[in-house]
């Protein structure tokens, strides 16, 4: 593919970008509730009470101009198209918690694939090679399935959406000194993957919201070899097979009987899915347990909705022990 008709590509996914905040802010809550199961359905604040904004706004969002003469391109379309602006699962957290300091997330040159946190600067950044390289890989996914042509756009923006919500993970537990009492990049993985399905964009069908996931854990495997030495098992990542298949794990306790069709194409174990649902429900306790005691002001409803998740989820963990 031509650095040309790759910008132009670029150019088309950002401008249709992920899922416009603004129009899902004009959709009426019932009807978005409608198109939206419960579980992929963000909560809102009761009707009249209005979003406090923090006195020191939570998000900060930044383009830096890179060196490279290849990206320069790349830098002008994602700057005008505004990225920042098309994740929606960011800006539904935008302000939602008690930081101590003031999150920055910005897009810049790397000199390499990747998308990091850095503690010092409190920036999550990702790189403008980042898109380069995930719209070369969903041309090979395209091509390899017979998929149709808008399925590169497609997974470049859902597998920047995981990339920068697992960042994000990083930040919040550095920022609200969160406990993980196992490796972060598991406990991050599994954050994402929930705010994907919390959040996701109101005018996504849970369908979109199962597949972009699906398309993240897809991004896992890219450099699988099945071959491994000491270095990767002692890495602070899982092995790509075990993030891929701990993702699909998240998709299918969300609703066992919608995905069972993934155990029949191979995509989850038969013996794994039987615990998916008790293992979806207790990650999202664990993490609404984490960051409830955060929420900013004026994020009262969401904590009221979170209330009755964690009653509604702890009957259920307490059923299916009984019956286990």
């Amino acid at each position: 593919m031509t650095s040309k008709t790759f910008i132009a590509a670029l150019l088309l996914a950002l401008a249709t970008a992920i899922s416009t905040i603004a129009g899902a802010a004009s959709r009426p809550a019932a009807a978005a509730d409608r198109a939206m199961p419960r579980s992929v359905v963000q909560p809102r604040p009761a009707a009249g009470q209005p979003r406090a904004h923090p006195a020191v706004p939570a998000f900060e969002y930044a383009y830096a101009p890179p060196v490279s003469p290849g990206l320069q391109e790349i830098y002008w379309r994602v700057r005008d198209a505004d990225l920042w602006q098309q994740l929606p699962e960011v800006h539904a957290i935008d302000g939602m918690f008690a930081l101590p300091r003031r999150l920055r997330f910005v897009t810049a040159e790397c000199g390499e694939f990747g998308a990091f946190y850095r503690p010092g600067d409190a920036e999550v950044v990702l790189c403008y090679e980042t898109l380069r390289t995930l719209y070369e890989r969903g041309v090979e996914h395209q091509q390899a399935l017979g998929l149709g042509e808008d399925h590169p756009l497609r997974y470049v923006r859902a597998n920047v959406r995981f990339i920068v919500l697992h960042e994000t993970g990083h930040a919040l537990v550095h920022l609200l000194d969160l406990p993980v009492t196992g490796r972060q990049e598991d406990a991050v993985d599994q954050l994402a993957g929930i705010l994907m399905l919390r959040f996701a964009g109101l005018d996504e069908t849970p369908e979109e919201v199962t597949g972009n996931l699906g398309l993240a854990a897809n991004w896992m495997l890219s450099d699988s070899t099945g071959a491994y030495n000491l270095q990767a098992y002692a890495d602070e990542h899982a092995l790509a097979e075990q993030r891929f298949f701990n993702l699909q794990c998240l998709i299918y306790g969300t609703d066992p009987d919608g995905f069972a069709g993934m155990v029949a194409v191979g995509d989850l174990t038969a013996a794994r899915a039987m615990v998916c649902p008790r293992d979806t429900r207790r990650v999202s306790r664990a993490w609404l347990r984490l960051l409830l005691p955060h929420l900013a002001p004026g994020y009262e409803a969401y904590g009221d909705e979170a209330a009755r998740y964690l009653e509604r989820s702890g009957r259920e963990e307490q059923a299916a022990q009984v019956a286990g």
